[in-house]
């Protein structure tokens, strides 16, 4: 397993080499097969541009931007997938719920996700929802996570008003 800091130098290597790499070899592609397409598409051939021509370069940025733009929609999609989940949709509630239907919401997750009903295979996802209502319960935590997210539950010892997690969510990021 690599360390952060050469996982993050691998990436920046990979991806100052590898979108250059990826558009001409797509533009190589594209231009055999503008050149000489399968007859099941129906299309007639044509002679691609020449090499430093504008109809080249414009194939060619378009290439690039298709690389990067398939990298940026794969990075969203695996930030997507590997983000916790939102409390208010851990515990099946709205954000603007009051304090008595939240109250209810986490009975009700616990009376079906509770350890001793489930085993320890639950413990973990029990954890996750107690610490949700524990934030959402309490008007400052709930104002602090809606503005700055999970992180605000590690600063509950540290601060206790609105002005606190204000400072202390601005200064982290």
């Amino acid at each position: 397993m690599l360390s952060a800091g050469a996982e993050t130098l691998l990436r920046m290597v990979g991806w100052t080499f590898l979108p250059d790499f990826g558009a001409r070899l797509l533009l190589r592609t594209f231009r055999q097969l503008q050149a000489s397409p399968p007859p099941f598409l129906g299309i007639k051939p044509r002679q691609p541009p020449p090499l430093n021509s504008p109809g080249y370069a414009l194939q060619q940025r378009i290439s690039f931007s298709i690389i990067i733009f398939a990298y940026l929609l794969y990075t969203a999609i695996q930030a997507y997938l590997q983000a916790p989940p939102n409390f208010y949709e851990l515990l099946g509630v709205l954000p603007n719920v009051d304090e008595g239907t939240l109250k209810t919401a986490f009975r009700n997750f616990a009376r079906f996700n509770h350890p001793d009903r489930v085993g320890p295979s639950g413990e973990a996802r029990f954890i996750a929802a107690r610490d949700a209502f524990d934030t959402l319960k309490s008007s400052t935590r709930r104002f602090a996570y809606d503005r700055f997210g999970p992180d605000v539950i590690g600063w509950a010892a540290d601060c206790t008003t609105t002005t606190d997690y204000l400072e202390r969510g601005l200064m982290a990021s």
